[in-house]
């Protein structure tokens, strides 16, 4: 009896760790207009946690063929404007293996290459 208590204990230890989601950190703005990663790979149940860190900079989901636009429908996410360094965390949880690409919204961040994608094809 004690062998199968053991058995079934190190069973869920090993579903548990199989299971497991990671947090992703992506620091923005620290050192100018950047993210931090800017490309980064996450897995389904995986969220991305942004921290503002300096600046006024934001966070909006765009497409690779116009980077600098926003995603409309229910696919959008979009920060709002956040100045740091800031306690306020933005987090984006992953639902699927699809990319995601992001910007920085905030004047012309995004036209000087403040973009980042999670998922990269």
């Amino acid at each position: 009896m004690a062998r199968i208590a053991t058995s079934l204990a190190a069973a869920a230890v090993l579903f548990q760790a199989a299971n497991a989601q990671t947090v992703h950190r992506v620091d923005v703005g620290e050192g100018g207009l950047t993210f931090e990663p800017a490309e980064l790979t996450a897995a389904v149940g995986d969220s991305v946690e942004f921290h503002f860190l300096g600046g006024f900079h934001s966070v909006a989901r765009s497409s690779f063929d116009s980077p600098c636009t926003p995603v409309n429908g229910s696919d959008n996410i979009f920060s709002g404007p956040i100045t740091g360094p800031s306690d306020e965390v933005f987090t984006v949880p992953i639902e699927s293996e699809d990319p995601i690409w992001y910007y920085c919204a905030t004047g012309q961040h995004c036209q000087n290459g403040m973009v980042g994608v999670i998922n990269a094809p």
